[in-house]
């Protein structure tokens, strides 16, 4: 695995371009900051890479990916984002919430014909925003399954397994405060809380 220490808020193109070519040139798992905490993925288009990510974690299978998107736009190609859904996302994004709404016919074409629904990220993380809008699509993201803040420190959560199952790992250095997203279920037309995180949620 190589190692990438970056500046958290102004991240060096340079260390993010050689991030992606490194990704490239591998099987395309990458460790990163976000607003939350330290999380695992790869480009959506990456199937293949999909199951292996959540045996690394010891995650079932099953378990759905969210889509870490650099901006609405971007994110409007992976889910059908409707504008009473739009106006909230734009009041709360960038930020640590996720947004679940009605998969896109692209996603149930060309990633996952059983994703009937998006999990939706946009981190207020400037380092994964940089990789995600250099890369040209969403990571397929989960979170480190470790308990605690540990989560936001890469000093105590680089077992052998993180070390051997992952190609990069950009080091951003520790995430304070780490814990999980909001999530907001946005598929039954009013907004649902469905987890209580980060973000505050005032609708």
């Amino acid at each position: 695995m190589e190692r990438i220490r970056i500046h958290p808020e102004s991240p060096q193109p340079r260390l993010i371009t050689q991030a992606l070519e490194l990704l490239r040139r591998s099987r395309g798992i990458c460790l990163y900051p976000t607003d939350t905490v330290y999380g695992v993925g790869c480009a959506v288009s990456n199937t293949k890479m999909l199951k292996e990510i959540a045996d690394i974690l010891h995650r079932n299978d099953n378990r759905l990916f969210s889509f870490l998107c650099a901006d609405i736009a971007q994110a409007e190609e992976y889910a059908k984002i409707d504008t009473p859904a739009f106006k909230i996302m734009k009041r709360y994004l960038p930020g640590p919430y996720t947004f679940i709404l009605p998969s896109s016919n692209f996603v149930r074409k060309k990633i996952s014909d059983k994703r009937k629904t998006v999990g939706i990220r946009i981190p207020n993380a400037p380092v994964v925003i940089e990789l995600i809008r250099q890369l040209g699509e969403p990571l397929a993201n989960m979170s480190l399954n470790i308990p605690g803040e540990s989560r936001g420190n890469p000093d105590l959560f680089m077992t052998n397994e993180v070390l051997n199952g992952v190609d990069v790992m950009i080091d951003a250095g520790e995430i304070y405060d780490a814990g999980g997203s909001t999530i907001i279920d946005l598929t039954e037309g009013e907004p649902i809380l469905v987890r209580q995180g980060l973000g505050e949620w005032y609708e």
